[in-house]
Order: structure tokens, then sequence, then C-alpha cells
């Protein structure tokens, strides 16, 4: 049996935040619904067909045709064909993809109108699972087609949360060779952060937590995800209390915390009212509000065909979307993700049938996103890769992957109470790389009048930085060291 379609085509704006999920700050976890399955589709406007027939109904038509051919198509499942970004208009991206042109002369427009998003109505399980792959996997074949990949497939980096306060246990912010050297960085005009912004992309935080409501950090787009699992809210907490937990009397001190500070969710509404993960929209909705010199965090990873963690511009229209923020200016922090692989190794991604090395340096398959790429490395010294950390040649810098004390909320009980936890994964090293960067660029900006571009920030913070005990076999890069540029001169 065929999958069968209602086409719904148009344009929908950038969502309200999920006031049920505000609301209910008790929500059971097992009541959350699970994000709808989607793939995205991006269409060869090379060939003949792909230009005599429009997007939508081409796309409805190789999907009836990949799915004909699948062992899997036991349902009717309905489904809907969209553009893949809805949330801003092609006029929007249009512009921005113009400012990138004009900042960045390295940069290669992408056509996002060649993208696509097939919505089905069901949520994703095992059966879905094994349908998706299969269905990709005959999609790829048409020449009609130039990539296929599953969208929703956002794997949250783990979070052990804690109900004690830890923030006694900060030793990130401090210096000789065990932290980034950010209190001493405080000591310099734009070293907390000053004049800069930060956009967080993931799928939930607590933005009233004592230590973070001081900063009134807004969702910009897309929705504030409790999560029927529990773990958005300790995991979105957490990272932002490393960038921005206030200077006051409470809990820790931010890394950046005269920065400010906004958020951006992954999940959005379909049309029939379901939850939909949108990771490239995400991205690119965080890239509409930010100015070149600005930050951008990046808290996902996603699968391969064999179930391993990797970054998630493995995938293409991911790596599109990250591709744009770097050429608009943005400097984007991107975690490796915990899957403990060698990324100089090639990667097989659910549908392909070949793996490709998109991440070493050294093949013809690499590619560039201009994206800062963050490790996990030990807490204590001498420092090392921790297990469960990607790593290889494209990896740049890496920090703390375990004992990061920073803000949370108990999730154990669902009451969602403010706490402090010790935070683990290579999603707890991003957010330090993340406010190293927003100290450079405040202080440069603070020296200059002027920011860092991503290229100059991707070279600026690995200078002086602290390396592993073993640097050939970690391949995580060193540690940045905020005293040593200072003392250095390089921020002058």
């Amino acid at each position: 049996m065929g999958l069968t379609r209602s086409l719904a085509l148009g344009l929908l704006c950038a969502l309200p935040l999920f006031n049920a999920v505000l609301a209910a700050p008790t929500l059971p976890r097992n009541d959350a619904a699970a994000p709808r399955s989607a793939i995205a589709i991006k269409l060869n406007k090379s060939t003949t067909r792909a230009r005599s027939v429009a997007g939508a109904d081409l796309v409805e038509d190789l999907i009836r045709k990949a799915q004909s051919g699948s062992g899997h198509a036991k349902r009717d499942v309905q489904f809907n064909v969209l553009p893949l970004i809805t949330s801003l208009t092609p006029e929007k991206i249009s512009d921005m993809v113009q400012r990138a042109t004009t900042l960045d002369p390295t940069y290669e427009p992408a056509d996002f109108s060649s993208w696509f998003r097939v919505q089905f109505s069901e949520s994703t399980g095992d059966e879905g699972d094994a349908e998706l792959t299969e269905l990709l996997s005959n999609l790829a074949v048409f020449q009609e087609v130039a990539s296929c990949q599953r969208l929703a497939h956002t794997k949250a980096p783990a979070v052990q949360p804690n109900d004690d306060p830890l923030f006694s246990t900060q030793g990130y912010l401090t210096g000789d060779g065990v932290g980034i050297n950010a209190v001493y960085a405080w000591g310099f005009p734009g070293g907390d952060g000053a004049g800069t912004t930060i956009i967080d992309v993931e799928a939930g935080w607590k933005l009233t937590h004592e230590d973070l409501v001081a900063q009134n950090i807004t969702l910009l787009a897309g929705m504030n995800v409790l999560d029927r699992y529990g773990a958005n809210w300790p995991h979105g907490t957490a990272v932002l209390g490393e960038i921005l937990m206030s200077d006051n009397t409470v809990g820790g001190v931010g890394i950046a915390h005269a920065a400010r500070g906004h958020v951006v969710g992954i999940q959005r509404t379909n049309e029939d009212g379901g939850p939909v993960e949108n990771e490239p929209e995400a991205i690119m909705d965080a890239a509409s509000h930010l100015s070149p010199g600005d930050v951008m965090l990046l808290e996902m990873q996603t699968g391969d065909a064999n179930n391993n963690l990797w970054p998630i511009e493995i995938l293409d229209a991911q790596f599109e979307a990250i591709r744009l923020a770097t050429a608009m200016g943005i400097v984007v922090i991107e975690p490796t993700g915990n899957g403990g692989q060698d990324m100089d190794q090639p990667v097989l991604r659910v549908g392909d049938t070949t793996a490709r090395a998109l991440l070493n340096r050294n093949s013809p398959d690499f590619r560039d996103s201009g994206a800062i790429m963050v490790g996990a490395g030990s807490s204590t010294l001498p420092r090392s890769r921790l297990y469960f950390s990607n790593y290889g040649n494209r990896v740049d810098v890496h920090s703390w992957g375990e004992n990061i004390a920073t803000s949370s909320v108990v999730a154990e009980d669902w009451s969602n109470d403010d706490t402090y936890t010790n935070f683990d994964g290579t999603s707890g090293a991003a957010p330090i790389i993340a406010g190293a960067a927003l100290s450079i660029q405040g202080m440069v900006s603070a020296n200059r009048g002027s920011k860092l571009t991503p290229a100059e920030m991707r070279s600026l913070i690995t200078v002086g930085g602290t390396a592993t005990s073993d640097p050939s076999t970690d391949r995580i890069g060193v540690q940045p060291d905020l005293r040593a540029l200072i003392d250095g001169g390089y921020l002058q």
C-alpha cells in the first residue's frame, strides 16, 4: 500500500510559546506528544522534470513511487508536503542569502526553495523508523532528488541532573590550565560578555529559574517544550546557566553573564496541530535575529545509520542552514556529539548506500560549515578526551564535559523546582566555548569597536589554549585560555 497525501501549501508565521507546557509545569512526562515523523527532500532543479513540474507536486509523485517499492509499506499514512522553511518568507531568506554573499565571498549560495518537508501524520516508532529508512533509500535513486534525509531525528544530548547545588565547583571558570580563565577576563572591559548577543537553539528551558530570570531571556521562535521524558528543561536550563547565570547572591555566575540571551525552539506546530521538529528552520530563525559577530549555540546531535551519534551538520539541510549563518558573520558553536566516533572516518547516514568522510579535512568529501566544533575533555589534570566525545581533525576546541556546575531543574518528581547540577556531555562543553567566544567578542568590541568574523574567531580562540595530555590520540583540539589571549595582546 502506498502512502497518500493531503497537499497543504502556504507560509506559516513565527510560532508562539507553547502555552500549554508553561501553564502546567507538573505535566507528566508521558502526556507530551512525540514529534511526528518527517523527511527533508532537496530537488535537483537541473533535471528536465524538476524544471517542468511544480516542486510540491513532484515531491508527492516521488514519495508515491518510492513508497510503492517499500517492503515496509503496511499502513496508509497521510502526509503533507510543505516548503522546508515556512517561518521565514522567501523575501527574508533571499535577503539573508544576499547578506551572506556580501559578507563572505567564499559562500556558495544555497537554494532553500529547492528544499521541501514531507510531514507524516503519525509519530515515529520502530515500524516507522524502518519504513522511513527504506523510503529514503528508494528516493535517493531518483535523478530529481539532490538530497533526502530524515528531519525530525534530533538526539538530545545526555543530561545527568542532580538535586544538590554545586556552584562551589565551577572550576571551568578558573585558570592554571584547569578552566578557561573567565574570572581573569571579567577584569577587562567586555570580558563579561557586555555588548554581545547569543541564541541557544534546542528544545526547552526554564527561563524563570532563580539564577536566570533577571537576564530576561526571550523565546524568539519555536516552542519551549518540557518534553514527555522530562529532559528538555534540565538540559536547556543547564546550558543557559553556564553562560548566563546572573552575577548576584544566588547560585553561580555565568561565563558571559553580561551578554544578552535569547532562545529558539526546534519544535514547531504542524498544520493539524501535531508537533514537528525542524532543525534547519530553527537555525535559520535564529540567524534572522542575529547580527555579524553574534553567537549561535546549537544544542543538538543526530544519529547515523548504525545509531551512532554525530554532529547535526552531517545532514544536508542542517549543514546548509549553518553555512548560511556563518556566512552572515554569525559565530556558530556546535558540539561534536556524544557518540565516541572518530570523525575522520566515513559516516553512513540514514538512507544512504555509501559512507562519506564529511568531517575529515583531508577528504575530498569534506565540507566546511564554518562552525566551531567542540569536543569534551576531563575536568581534572592531566586533561584527556572523555570516552563519549567524538573526535578528529575537524574538532577545533574542547572544554569540560563533566562536573560542570550550573543551573537546572528537578525533573525526577516532575516538580521542575529550581536547583543546580553537575552537567555532562559535549552539550556541556559547548556552552563553555560559547561563553569564551562571547567574552572574546566583548573585549574585542570594547577595544576595536568591531567584532571578529566566524573565521577569525575560530582561529583566535585556539591561540595559547591548553592541550590534552595526548593530543595526537585525543584529537579534540585545545581548551581556550582567555588570559593567554589578553596578556598576549591578541584582543587589542
